[in-house]
C-alpha cells in the first residue's frame, strides 16, 4: 500500500510514486565540494535517528548514490530562488538539487520529513526508508522565522540550538533572538562588565500575571548571560543550517536592566532590573553617553553575528521622561523636532547610521514609524495589519507579526485548563487561515513573517514547546507555500502525523484536544488568568 505523504510546509510541486527506496542500499553521498558541510550533517543526522553511516564522496561519483549538487545561476541570498529545491528519490537513488546551498538546505529539512518519524529521534529508531517522490519547490516568502525571547525568562544555550534545529526542519530560514529588556541584559560586553555583574539577573520574579497583584513575588534569583563564545556557538550552528540569527538589542526603550546596571545612561532613577512585565517610562536619556552605550552594545552584537540584519527593538517607548527632560528639550530645540518623538528618531537614526558602517541592516518594531524611521530601516510589524499597509505605504519593507495571528503567548483555546498566558486567543485554525500579505499592497515589500514567542509566562524550555507547537509547525506553512496549494491541501489534515515527529524529537506540544493533565495550568501560580485584548489601533 502506499505510504501516505504528510509534510509541513507543503511544498509547492509534489508528485508520489510507487514504492519505496532504501537508503541502506546506497553507497553514499555524493556532493559537490561547497555542500560538504551539509552532505556531513545530513549523514550524521541519518546516522543518529536510523544507524546508517554515508560516507561523503566526490561529485563525479557514479552508482547507487544521494546526490546533492548546485545547479543553474546563483541567486542572491535571501531572495525565494536562493532556497528553491529539485527533490527526486527514484528506485536508483536521491537526487537534490538546488542553485544555491540553502535551497539544498530545505530540500534536506524535506527529506528528513519524508523518513518515519522515528528517524529524528535520538538514537536509532527506525529504518531509513522514503517514499519515491519527486519535488519541486520554492517558499512563498523571503523571511520565515520565530522569535526566542531569552530575557523575561533566561533560556539555555541548549535549547536555543534545538530550536534552530526545529526551525530548520520547517523550512524556516530566521531565528531572531530578543537579548535584552527591561528584567535582564543577556549577552556579554567585556567593555561593560557591570551589565554581567547587575543587569543580567534580577532578585525576584512576578508570580502568576503582572496584572494580579495580588499574588506577590517569588523572592529566588533568576537570570543568565550568554559569553561571547556562546554566541559564536549559536552564529556558527545555524550557519551551518542555513539559518540567519537576527540579534535585537532594543532601545533605547525596555532599558530598565541597562539602567540598573548604569544609571547614569538615564534620569538618575535608582531601580533594579523589573521583576514584573509591562512598560516602564525609564529609557535613555539623549546624551552623548548613552548614544556612545548603544552603539557600543550594537558593534559588540553586530562583529559576533555576520548576517545582514540587527534589530534595534524600538517598541514601546514612553515619552514621559524625555517629556519633562532638559536634556531632551535641548535636542529637540537643536535639531529643529516639533514633536518628542523626534527624540526616539534621533536614537533610531544613529543606530542606522552605525549599523550601516559595518554593513549591516536595520530592523526595528513598528514605532520606529512614529517621527519618522530611514528609509531602509525595515519595519517589523507587531501590533496589526494596518501597520503593514502603513508601513509599505511609508516605503519601508516589512516582516509581518501582527499579534492576533503571530504571537505564541496568546492563550491557544478557551480551554479554562490552558495555563498562564498573556491574553489573547490564537487558534491553530486561525494561524492556519491566515494570508500575511494584506489585499491592496505589493506583496514584494512584505519580506516575510515571524511567530513570537515572548516568555513573561513562559518560564522553562517546556512551556516554550507546548505554547509553540503546532501554532509554529502552521505558520511554517503559510510562510512557505502559495495561497492555492495551501487552501488544496489544508495544513489540519497532515497535523496528526506531524504530531508524531514533534514527539520523536521530544518536543512537549499541545494536543489538538487540549492541555495533557501534566501542562494544564492547574489552580497555582500557573493557573489562567483572562483579562480582555483589545486590538492596537493605527495611530
Amino acid at each position: 500500500m502506499q505510504r501516505r505523504i504528510s509534510l509541513i510546509p507543503q511544498p509547492q510541486h509534489l508528485v508520489l510514486a510507487d514504492g519505496d527506496l532504501d537508503l541502506s542500499t546506497l553507497d553514499a553521498i555524493a556532493a559537490d565540494p561547497e555542500l560538504h558541510p551539509l552532505a556531513w550533517l545530513l549523514s550524521d543526522l541519518l546516522n543518529r535517528g536510523t544507524g546508517l553511516r554515508l560516507a561523503v564522496a566526490d561529485p563525479a561519483s557514479e552508482g547507487r548514490v544521494l546526490r546533492l549538487r548546485l545547479d543553474g545561476e546563483r541567486p542572491d541570498d535571501l531572495t525565494t530562488a536562493a532556497e528553491a529545491y529539485r527533490l527526486d528519490v527514484t528506485a536508483d537513488g536521491v537526487d537534490l538539487a538546488a542553485a544555491h546551498p540553502a535551497g539544498i538546505a530545505r530540500g534536506i529539512a524535506t527529506l528528513r520529513q519524508l523518513l518515519p518519524a522515528d528517524a529524528l529521534r535520538e538514537a536509532p529508531a527506525a529504518d531509513p526508508v522514503v517514499p519515491l517522490v519527486a519535488v519541486d519547490d520554492e517558499p512563498r516568502l523571503r523571511w520565515r522565522g520565530v522569535m526566542i525571547d531569552v530575557v523575561r525568562h533566561f533560556q539555555p544555550k541548549d535549547f536555543v540550538l534545538k530550536m534552530i534545529d526545529r526551525a530548520w526542519l520547517h523550512r524556516m530560514n530566521v531565528v531572531h533572538l530578543h537579548l535584552t529588556d527591561d528584567q535582564g541584559w543577556r549577552f556579554d560586553v567585556p567593555s561593560r562588565p557591570k551589565l554581567a555583574e547587575i543587569a543580567s539577573w534580577r532578585a525576584e520574579t512576578k508570580i502568576g500575571h503582572a496584572r494580579d497583584e495580588a499574588a506577590g513575588y517569588e523572592p529566588t534569583p533568576h537570570g543568565g548571560i550568554f559569553s561571547v563564545p556562546d554566541l559564536r556557538e549559536i552564529a556558527s550552528y545555524a550557519r551551518e543550517r542555513h539559518i540567519m540569527i537576527v540579534p535585537e538589542v532594543n532601545l533605547p526603550g525596555h532599558a530598565r536592566a541597562v539602567l540598573a546596571a548604569y544609571p547614569e545612561l538615564g534620569a538618575g532613577q535608582d531601580k533594579p532590573v523589573s521583576p514584573t512585565f509591562g512598560v516602564f517610562e525609564e529609557v535613555l536619556e539623549p546624551t552623548q553617553a548613552a548614544l556612545d552605550f548603544a552603539l557600543e552594545a550594537y558593534t559588540a552584537i553586530g562583529e559576533v553575528f555576520e548576517g545582514p540584519f540587527v534589530h534595534i527593538g524600538g517598541d514601546e517607548v514612553p515619552m514621559t521622561q524625555w517629556e519633562s527632560s532638559p536634556i531632551a528639550r535641548e535636542l529637540m530645540e537643536r535639531e529643529g523636532m516639533e514633536d518628542v518623538r523626534g527624540v526616539q528618531a534621533w536614537f533610531t537614526k544613529a543606530f542606522c547610521d552605525h549599523l550601516a558602517g559595518m554593513g549591516k541592516r536595520v530592523i526595528g518594531w513598528d514605532e520606529i514609524l512614529d517621527g519618522g524611521a530611514p528609509a531602509e530601516a525595515v519595519v517589523h510589524v507587531w501590533r496589526n495589519e494596518a501597520y503593514v499597509k502603513k508601513a509599505i505605504a511609508a516605503g519601508h519593507l516589512v516582516v509581518a507579526s501582527p499579534e492576533p495571528y503571530a504571537y505564541y503567548d496568546h492563550y491557544e483555546s478557551d480551554d479554562p485548563a490552558e495555563p498562564l498566558r498573556i491574553h489573547g486567543l490564537t487558534t491553530v485554525d486561525k494561524v492556519a487561515g491566515w494570508d500575511p500579505v494584506p489585499a491592496g499592497v505589493d506583496g514584494e515589500r512584505v519580506l516575510g513573517i515571524q511567530c513570537q514567542l515572548w516568555s513573561e509566562y513562559l518560564p522553562t524550555p517546556r512551556d516554550v514547546e507546548y505554547s509553540a507547537f503546532p501554532r509554529l509547525s502552521v505558520l511554517a506553512e503559510v510562510g512557505w507555500t502559495g495561497m492555492a496549494v495551501r487552501e488544496a491541501n489544508p495544513v489540519q489534515d497532515r497535523l496528526a502525523d506531524h504530531l508524531e515527529r514533534l514527539h520523536a524529537m521530544g518536543i512537549d506540544y499541545r494536543p489538538p484536544t487540549g492541555p495533557e493533565r501534566w501542562q494544564r495550568g492547574g489552580t497555582g501560580r500557573r493557573a489562567r488568568y483572562d483579562w480582555t485584548f483589545e486590538e492596537h489601533q493605527v495611530d
